[in-house]
């Protein structure tokens, strides 16, 4: 048996887990099948997990999480001044890229989410919240990178990015077509860049006008003719 620490048993199970889902589907995906395909004895699996089902929330963490971070990086490269559309797309395009590069990791979540919606609400509001979370973080993330705020409520953006991502994955997941998916991802850029304007510094934000100084005594004009 391989000498592993607890971490790289973690990650191991994890990658198994989605390769298996991806491959076979989650009904299929045992603990026994997931540390067969990890190489590991089935024993192995409950020094790290205590259930098969926390091993699939660590499965839609962890995507999510390597997703995010791959857009903020590509975000943060474009450097300043950056447009919002820029920013946007940079992050877009990145998640883009690892859907071309592995479409299974994002085929294994459709698929644990499709079985909780017929077994499992919880489950899969559970699995939403994760993504509405990264969604309102990259949003956040986007406006400081660009210097704007959003004029919408950011939580009622994020469920629509959220949105947006699960049709340009399901659409490129059915066709491929990659050229399609980026031209969607420029109006996906565009539209959102258009709910956000500059944040005025407070050194340039208008100032209220001053009422004139008072006459001593505390009158007005009309009275130093008096």
């Amino acid at each position: 048996m391989r000498r592993l620490s607890l971490e790289q048993r973690r990650a191991e199970l994890i990658d198994a887990a989605i390769r298996v889902i991806a491959r076979d589907g989650l009904a299929t995906a045992s603990t026994r099948a997931i540390t067969a395909e990890a190489g590991m004895p089935l024993g192995a699996f409950h020094y790290v997990f205590t259930s098969r089902e926390e091993l699939i929330s660590a499965v839609i963490e962890q995507v999510t999480d390597e997703e995010r971070l791959a857009a903020w990086f590509e975000a943060n490269l474009i450097g300043e001044p950056a447009s919002l559309t820029d920013i946007l797309v940079a992050g877009l395009d990145a998640y883009l890229r690892l859907l071309e590069t592995d479409p299974g990791r994002e085929q294994a979540l459709l698929e644990v989410a499709m079985h909780a919606v017929r077994h499992d609400q919880p489950a899969v509001r559970a699995q939403w919240a994760t993504y509405h979370r990264a969604a309102l973080a990259s949003l956040d993330h986007a406006a400081e990178l660009a210097g704007v705020r959003w004029v919408e409520p950011v939580e009622r953006l994020a469920r629509s990015l959220t949105a947006s991502l699960d049709g340009l994955t399901i659409a490129w997941l059915t066709d491929r077509d990659s050229e399609a998916a980026r031209a969607h991802i420029r109006f996906i850029a565009r539209s959102f860049a258009a709910l956000a304007v500059p944040v005025v510094p407070a050194a340039q934000a208008p100032q209220a006008p001053q009422a004139p100084p008072e006459h001593p005594g505390g009158h007005g004009r009309e009275d130093t003719a008096c």
